[in-house]
């Protein structure tokens, strides 16, 4: 602050009446990412809440498939299916809808990623595990919702479920 006092000084002998102005480089550089900060803030919020909404979909589908198919469930356990069989028929459905919906989003999320990228100067590259951890990241989130699900529709007594037949 002294070096600051004193650079104002010299200034105004030598300009007789300029204003001096200045600007430090590093809030120079902040004010140039303002921007992307507040998206990066409003983006993490976004997906959070979309993360929050698509968990509470996927289980309430789980819970409307296991509750639809609980006499199929039953007839298969007494007709000796495992709880480990039961569970792969019913999160096979769910990781067909996870595979697919990655599919679709990749190639959207590429172009729009390579999108934003071209308006810095200096960029990095997108790799193809970035995407690949994402997919993985969802299917073992959705494995993670339906399967709990599965687990304790696949665990209950046949004879509950086919008692008022």
């Amino acid at each position: 602050r002294q070096q600051l006092q004193t650079l104002k000084e010299t200034w105004n002998k030598a300009t007789e009446g300029e204003t001096f102005k200045y600007q430090f480089y590093d809030d120079y550089f902040d004010s140039l990412y303002k921007k992307e900060e507040r998206q990066s803030k409003a983006l993490t919020l976004f997906a959070i809440i979309a993360f929050v909404i698509t968990c509470m979909g996927l289980l309430s589908q789980v819970l409307q498939n296991t509750q639809n198919r609980i006499k199929e469930i039953g007839i298969r356990k007494i007709n000796g299916a495992t709880i480990k069989e039961v569970m792969l028929l019913l999160n096979k459905e769910f990781v067909w809808t996870v595979v697919i919906a990655f599919i679709i989003a990749t190639p959207i999320a590429y172009y729009a990623m390579t999108k934003w990228l071209e308006s810095f100067a200096y960029k990095t590259a997108l790799s193809w595990w970035i995407f690949a951890l994402a997919g993985v990241a969802a299917l073992l989130i959705a494995l993670l919702t339906v399967s709990w699900q599965s687990y304790r529709a696949a665990s209950r007594n046949p004879v509950e479920a086919l008692r008022y037949e």
